[in-house]
């Protein structure tokens, strides 16, 4: 039985509205797992689910923040 980690990303404005919100959601592995398979190798497969899935979500994000402004400055003209 594995958990799962939950990551959000959101853009808003001073007001609270948001206009951006991205969410992950990852498996990890559970304590018995860990057991099993020994902590070296948990850990590292925990690091790595943890930062690939923190790039992603980021890079995502900011992408489409990127996106949103890019479409406001054509409209401007």
């Amino acid at each position: 039985m594995s958990r799962k980690m939950k990551i959000t990303v959101s853009i808003e404005d001073e007001n609270g509205t948001t206009y951006i919100e991205e969410t992950r959601v990852k498996s990890l592995p559970h304590i018995k797992e860990i057991d099993e398979q020994g902590f070296k190798k948990s850990f590292n497969e925990l690091e790595t689910t943890v930062l690939e899935t923190r790039k992603e979500i980021f890079d995502e994000t900011v992408k489409q923040y990127m996106e949103e402004i890019s479409k406001k400055k054509r409209n401007a003209k």
